[in-house]
């Protein structure tokens, strides 16, 4: 019954955050970047190395002012913060087209965006999840975060034939309208917390389980705890394995002689794995230690990862699965950790911190990635090197402590 009065009082702000995720930058932008690879190649003469700096300075962009943002929530609210993230992120989409080959251009565009992007990810939209979400709080973040599966699907399996057909700057200018469009259903869905507790919740319970921002730790006392550390250690390594593979999925499957159809089908392949594991890890994480899951799911993208760099693209879709498992359970995992370990008091500061060193990794990992293939000409060694860093993910998360309220 708590489970169905959940969802009931809820489901506006799952649908919001949803389509928040969806249309953000950590889904839209980054699911389509191995699109513009090839064109800006052909065009502009750009590196791989090159154009993968582009993502880095926007990861480290958000490295920095991610934790700004999460205070900032937990200060005014989501609805204002996410408003003007989008509608920046926004306009610095729409300056793209404008872009003449000048690499200081796109680096400054790539700046931009990730002043106002950070404010379209997690960092915002968990907060909203887990305030009213307790009992279904994994299947509840799973849900939301599928709209990045969505994207993942639905980018390279239309973007790509789309941009083939009428050029990069046109699937720009698409990416611009979705989020304009997207902005104001966003606003008028999201809430920061419930009105009233479930019907079903004891008498004693209701004003916590009503306002559950006002339950955790502070930001100073969770930093000080070892947990803090080994959770912020698991995503680091995770996205410093994966998120320069992902970008580069499409161009290593052209590369081995796809065609950009073919790789798109592939590509796909990826983003319907993002959607169900993003739904199965959060529906599991809800009845079995999210430590133990966290463990499995990450020693099977070692194997998919290490499975493409020895066996080349006959085991491309076995890659895809695994590799879509990893990001459909990475963003998810981090607010249901964070949610769990610390409270929701200070959720916006700690998850702030704990998403900016997952997206250093993030920083790293295309940049080694592209100057792997402008070393070698593949990306073997990067595949390699992402499924020995799953080594300590798995080790470090057999070590986390039960949670207090399990």
């Amino acid at each position: 019954m708590l489970q169905e009065n959940e969802f009931k009082r809820g489901w506006a702000v799952l649908l919001g955050a949803f389509i928040g995720l969806g249309v953000g930058l950590a889904s839209m932008v980054y699911y389509s970047t191995g699109i513009w690879i090839r064109p800006w190649q052909e065009e502009f003469g750009w590196t791989r190395a090159e154009i993968g700096f582009q993502q880095s300075i926007s990861v480290l962009v958000m490295v920095v002012l991610a934790p700004v943002v999460g205070r900032l929530i937990d200060r005014y609210g989501i609805r204002p913060v996410t408003a003007i993230s989008l509608l920046g992120y926004a306009s610095f989409l729409l300056l793209f087209p404008f872009m003449d080959g000048s690499l200081s251009m796109l680096y400054a565009l790539s700046f931009g965006y990730a002043i106002f992007g950070i404010g379209t990810t997690g960092v915002s939209f968990t907060r909203a999840v887990n305030a009213f979400f307790v009992k279904n709080r994994g299947l509840a973040l799973g849900i939301a975060l599928t709209s990045g599966g969505v994207m993942a699907y639905a980018i390279p399996r239309f973007m790509t034939p789309f941009v083939a057909e009428n050029g990069w700057r046109a699937g720009y200018v698409v990416m611009f309208l979705i989020v304009l469009v997207s902005t104001p259903l966003v606003y008028f869905l999201l809430r920061d917390k419930p009105e009233t507790a479930p019907d079903d919740i004891k008498a004693d319970d209701k004003d916590a389980a009503a306002d559950p921002t006002n339950n955790g730790m502070s930001f100073a006392a969770a930093i000080r705890t070892v947990t803090f550390w080994k959770v912020a250690a698991i995503f680091l390594f995770i996205s410093s394995a994966v998120l320069g593979l992902i970008p580069a999925f499409i161009p290593l499957l052209q590369d081995a002689g796809l065609s950009a159809a073919e790789a798109g089908r592939l590509a796909a392949v990826l983003g319907l794995s993002v959607m169900v594991g993003r739904l199965f890890i959060g529906f599991v994480i809800d009845r079995i230690f999210a430590p133990y899951v966290t463990a499995t799911a990450f020693t099977l993208v070692g194997l998919g990862c290490l499975s493409l760099a020895i066996g080349g693209v006959d085991y491309a879709i076995f890659a895809a699965i695994a590799l879509g498992f990893a990001v459909g359970a990475e963003v998810d995992l981090i607010g249901y950790f964070t949610a769990r370990y610390f409270g929701l008091l200070n959720y916006g500061a700690i998850y702030g911190l704990l998403y900016s060193i997952f997206i250093f990794g993030a920083a790293i990992a295309p940049l080694y990635t592209g100057y792997i293939w402008d070393v070698t000409g593949n990306y073997d060694l990067a595949l390699m090197i992402a499924a020995a860093l799953m080594i300590p993910v798995v080790a470090i998360s057999l070590t986390l402590p039960r949670f207090e309220n399990a």
